[in-house]
Order: C-alpha cells, then structure tokens, then sequence
C-alpha cells in the first residue's frame, strides 16, 4: 500500500459491502433490487480516502500532485484498459455492426473518462437498451477521475486558509450539488443528469471528504460507536432490499446509502466497530480488495451474455456469470493491478505515464476505427455486409431533428430556398417518412417541414406515457399546430404516428378527442389532412434476423412475419375526422403481400429496427406520397 494514512480492513470490508449488492442487483437476484446503491457507498468512500490522502500530506507538506495523480494511474488505468481491450476484442468477435459502433463510441468516452457525460448525452428514445452496452458501468469511473482531477487542485489552494474554510467551502460545494440533484429530479424523475453528470453526483463524493476534514471525534467507550454502525449498516441495507429501477434515483434517495457509508467509515475512527470488526473478516476484506476489478469485469460479462444468450438470462446462469467474474478479478487483481501498485511497481513515472498515453492512444484508435468502419463491417461477406449496414439505412437528421423539447425548431426538408408547402407531424413514425416527402419536394423544388417528438402523437391537448417529456409532449404538440397553422405556404398536413403503442381502446384516455381536435384546428385553418396508418412491426431487430437467416442458410427473401390483427386500431382512426374529407393512406398495401409482410425486398431492408422504416423501406412507399406535392382536395387518393 503507498497510502501513508493508516490501514484500516474495515474500509476493504465497506468495499466489499458496496461491490456484493452492485453485481448482485446485475445478476438480477431477488432481494437486490437497489442493489446499484453500492455505487454511491463506493462514491463516499472515493470521497474520504482521498481526503484523507491529501490532507496528510499537507499537513506534512510532502504533498505533489504529480504523486497524486501517479498513485491514481497505478490504482485505476491497468485493469481497466485491461477490460476495454478485453471488450473490444469480445465485441468484434459478438456483436453486430450496429451494436459494435455504439461500443466504438463508448470505448473513446471510457477511455478518456467523459463516459459520464457520453451516456448522459446518448441516453433516450432510440438509444440502445442499457443493458446491451457492454461499458455502461465507466460512467461512475468518469464522475470520479472528474473529481480526482479537480478535488486536489482546490483542496491544495483552500488549505492555508483554515480548517473552517476548508469544511466550509467542500460543505457549501455538496450542499449546491445536492440540491440541484433533487432539483433536477423534481423536474424530471427520470433525469439522465441527476444519474449521470459529474456535478450532479459530486455531492456524495463530497461527504467522504467532509468526514475527513471534520474534526468529529467520537465518545470514548464502545457503545455509541457500535450503534451508530449498526445504524450505518442498517442505512445501506435497507435500499438495497427496497429500493427498484422504479425508484427516483439519486437525489433524496441517496441520502440514505451515503450518510450510511459515511457513519460506518465514522464509527471506526477511533477503534472497530461492531459493524467494522465483522467486515474486517478476511473473507470480506479480500472481496474488497478485488472490488475494483470484480466492478470492471462483472458488467461486460453480464452483457455479453445477454448479447448471446438474449436479455432474460436464468438465475442459474447469473450465478454461473458471477462465479467467472470473481474469478477473472481474483486473476485481475493478483496480476494486473498488485504489480502496478506501490512506489516499487512496476515502470518509474515517467514510463508509467508515457506507458498509459500509449495505451489511451491505442484504445481511442480502436474506438475510431470502429465508428469509421461502421462496426467494423468489413468482418463480414458482402451479402450479409449489406443487410446489416441496415441498421444506419435512417435518416441521418434524425438527432437533429427529433427532439424531446417542448420548442423544438423542427427541420426543412427539400429545397431549402423554397417555403414549406406540407407539414409532418406526429411522433418518431412520422418522422421515418421525412426523407422522402424531401426528395419528392426537392423534385418540385420545394420543401416540407418535419415536426415529431418520440412517443407523441398527433393530437391537441394529450400528455401522452409516463416519460419524462410528457408535458413536453403535450406543448410540443400545441406549438406544433400553431406553428403549422401560422405558415400559409403549407396546404397540407401528414400525421402520422405510431398508434400500436397508444391506448385507443381505453375511452378515458382521451386520444380520440385530442387527435380529432388537432384535425379540426387544421381543417379550420384552411389546411388538407393527410392520416396515414400504421405500418406493419415485425416486433423484432430486422437486420439482426437477416443476417441470422443468412448465417443459418436460409433465404432471407423469404424472412417476415404475417400481418399484425389492427382491427382495432384501424377502426380508431377511421372514426377519426368524421365530419372532416381527410385522406387516409394504408402502408400495408405496399409493404404486404397478401397477409405476409417482408423484411427484405429487392436486396433492401425495409427497417433498420424492430418497428421504424429504413429509408430504403420508406421509399417503397412513393407512389403513396407523390401525389400530395400535385393534387390539393378530393376525398379518393391512390392507397
């Protein structure tokens, strides 16, 4: 060990309290589903040793942030670039293009500790499911070497200046920092900010270091500080147990875990506690000592799993992919991160850094590689090279232009010179249809103006599913119309959405009503409503199963799914605009035959997902839309 504070076991043995409920909560095991509150134990605990550190040697004054920051590389960067190479050569080997790119992605943010950040951003409708990103889990490793690398730098320059302004300045910086969490949360439950960005969660990292810096001393005899590690323990179990993904997390929620940490790492200052005497135990104190490489291994074991196994793996198998990934951090932490540890580890700094330069060089390579070669599509034979470039067959707009604000802008499409002449609103359904009514209106030299939100249909005065724009939704919508009403060019109106997911069956919900006052605020407008119908979903990954069928020998020409019974759906929309001369287009015809509906037509995948369009899909539907740039009424319309 090079920390020149004094050991303490029971510390390993909090890690270990912090790491079981992580990996457990991972491997969906009963009994732990707040079981990711053992980050934020770990956050507390970063927070402290870190403090403690430093404050030592500036009370020595042998302190260096060139030591710092050397202590840091040996402790963190070995076993961790061992994981992300570990993982890239696991992803080209596993993982399809479209899944790889996204891993090429993260590997740059991981690799440059802005994975915090980099999942903050790429969280939403369209993003990959969180448990199919092989590097989620770096993102607690950015918050922390954020911290690491700011924290010194102002404890350095504010410690002359006293212990009171010390504990002061680091009180008011967790205090600022909660606060705008659970403001943050207030606004948005789901808030990817509060989960994710660094000043968001430096709060909890920052009371580790308030128990450090303050100079709390406990009563001499045993008794209070048994009790009070007791209500530690007691602090961090119970979230572990009651806590779920439902959970408004972190904010208040926090609270608990943290302030548990922080009176289990208090209690056995002066001496162990009862507490700290039992996670002092060996076995427990070596569980903490393989902490670090049993978090970085366990995820992308978890998930890669997934990958091949699908996304419901047994409770035998998750036993089975916890057992490996102990094993894989005994070996970690024995022959990865031992050696580098300590002032005689191996290579002197200045090879250490120049070492650690290299292989963040290397990995960034990689990363970009990856995202420049698509996934890394060239790992395939053409035929099944085409099919699964599919899943970037999309609009290349689409981040740009489908939004989750309220006040979106929207895009132009066509000629960019030329006022809009028709509208599309509707959710990220109607926006897969973007692409064409462009090229058809570049063609007339004109243009059309996209307005979507994900999961918001066209309606007036709908709030839409619990998401965490759903108010948004509801304001887009009017903005929307608004918008749409107060442009004289645009004469007609395509909505269109994806109305499998909307509660049209429930009388209460009150969808009917506002989509037919979207139609009659339009109508009324002067403007010509197009409604067009639910595409067929194949319910599945499209690329993916092609390239299956490929693989298995089968002709993917002949791969679909017969067609969905909408009934009910379609009867909801034809009692839509009953007063009103809409024209209704049906996709299905196009895209079905008879009753089977394709994935593959004429070499070109029709989606790029398990429900939206590719651009190569959507432009089978051409004959559909053309006429809407040449005709301006009339009830029949080719379908």
């Amino acid at each position: 060990m090079i920390e020149s504070h004094p050991y303490r076991a029971d510390i390993d043995g909090l890690r270990a309290l912090a790491i079981v409920p992580v990996v457990l909560f991972h491997a969906e095991v009963p009994g732990f589903g707040g079981g990711f509150v053992g980050v934020d134990v770990f956050f507390v605990i970063s927070g402290y040793l870190i403090t403690s550190i430093i404050a030592h040697e500036l009370r020595t004054g042998r302190f260096s942030l060139a030591r710092f920051y050397e202590r840091r590389v040996r402790r963190i960067l070995p076993a961790l670039f061992a994981v992300l190479l570990a993982s890239a050569l696991a992803t080209a080997l596993i993982l399809y293009p479209g899944e790889a790119r996204g891993f090429s992605r993260s590997l740059i943010a991981a690799t440059l500790f802005v994975s915090s950040i980099f999942f903050h951003r790429e969280s939403g409708y369209f993003d990959q499911e969180a448990e199919l990103k092989p590097l989620l889990h770096t993102w607690s490793l950015s918050v922390e070497e954020i911290f690491y690398i700011l924290y010194p730098v102002l404890l350095w320059q504010v410690w002359r200046r006293g212990q009171r302004s010390r504990i002061a300045l680091v009180g008011g910086i967790a205090a600022l920092s909660f606060a705008a969490s659970v403001i943050a949360l207030r606004l948005d439950p789901a808030s990817t900010a509060a989960f994710f960005l660094p000043h968001l969660r430096a709060w909890e990292l920052l009371i580790g270091t308030i128990v450090a810096l303050a100079p709390l001393r406990l009563p001499r005899g045993r008794i209070f500080s048994d009790v009070i590690s007791i209500l530690g323990l007691i602090l961090i179990a119970w979230p572990v147990h009651a806590y779920s993904q439902d959970t408004i997390f972190p904010g208040l929620a926090a609270l608990s875990p943290c302030l548990g940490a922080a009176l289990l790492i208090l209690a056995g200052q002066r001496r162990p506690s009862l507490i700290g005497r039992g996670l002092s135990w060996q076995p427990i104190v070596l569980i903490g000592l393989i902490s670090y490489s049993l978090y970085l291994w366990h995820w992308p074991i978890f998930v890669f799993a997934r990958h091949l196994m699908g996304p419901d793996l047994p409770l035998g198998v998750s036993l089975l992919l916890v057992s490996a990934s102990l094993f894989l951090a005994i070996l970690s932490w024995r022959c990865i991160e031992r050696p580098f540890r300590g002032r005689s580890g191996v290579l002197p700094r200045p090879l250490l850094f120049g070492a650690a330069a290299l292989a963040a060089v290397i990995l960034v390579g990689i990363g970009l590689h990856g995202e420049r070669t698509a996934g890394w599509l060239g790992r395939y034979p053409p035929e099944l090279a085409v099919i699964l470039a599919a899943a970037d067959d999309r609009d290349p707009r689409q981040p740009e232009c489908e939004s989750v604000r309220a006040d979106t802008p929207g895009c132009r499409y066509g000629d960019p010179d030329a006022p809009p002449v028709i509208a599309l609103f509707g959710d990220s359904h109607a926006a897969t249809y973007a692409t064409l009514l462009g090229e058809l209106a570049r063609e007339r030299g004109t243009s059309v103006l996209s307005l979507s939100m994900p999961i918001c249909p066209p309606a007036l005065g709908w709030q839409g599913e619990p998401l965490s724009w759903r108010e948004d939704c509801e304001r887009f919508q009017q903005l929307a119309l608004k918008r749409i009403i107060a442009t004289p060019s645009i004469h007609t109106v395509v909505m269109s959405g994806r109305y499998r997911i909307y509660p049209f069956d429930d009388p209460d919900a009150g969808l009917i009503e506002a989509m037919d006052a979207a139609i009659d605020a339009l109508v009324a407008a002067g403007k010509r409503v197009v409604l067009v119908y639910p595409v067929p979903e194949p319910g599945v990954d499209v690329p993916t199963v092609l390239a299956e069928a490929v693989l298995e020998g089968r002709d993917p020409e002949r791969v679909g799914q017969l067609m969905h019974d909408d009934r009910w759906v379609t009867a909801a929309l034809d009692g839509l605009g009953a007063q009103t001369p809409l024209i209704r287009l049906h996709p299905h015809r196009i895209l079905c035959r008879d009753t089977l509906c394709l994935f593959l037509r004429d070499g070109q995948v029709l989606y790029y997902d398990d429900n939206h369009l590719s651009v190569s899909g959507v432009r089978l539907l051409r004959p559909l839309f053309a006429p809407l740039f040449d005709r301006r009424d009339g009830r029949a319309w080719p379908d």
